[in-house]
């Protein structure tokens, strides 16, 4: 029973890691501010979800998720996360250095 709790907390606290930057990107875009340094912290965040997903994947049911879009997409191998995490490093700094 520890187990499973754990294995929901963990992935909630992930959950909650994300929708905080998010919503302040949203407000940030809202307000019309050029720069907005919490969209880079979701991008990353992102990434390193697909990142700690390849090595962890039964820790949580997030990083569960991002091996199942893994071996979803194509080629259909769990390395594509380390392909992901490299998108979402280059797409957060090509959005810093813009």
């Amino acid at each position: 029973m520890q187990e499973s709790q754990n294995y929901r907390l963990n992935g909630y606290l992930i959950l909650i890691a994300l929708a905080v930057p998010f919503a302040i990107a949203i407000y940030n875009f809202a307000n019309g501010n050029a720069m907005n340094a919490a969209l880079f912290i979701y991008i990353q965040l992102i990434g390193i979800i697909f990142l700690f997903a390849y090595f962890f994947e039964k820790n949580n049911f997030v990083f569960k998720y991002a091996i199942k879009v893994c071996m979803k997409s194509t080629p259909k191998s769990r390395y594509m996360a380390f392909f992901y995490f490299g998108i979402a490093t280059l797409f957060s700094l090509l959005y810093v250095l813009k």
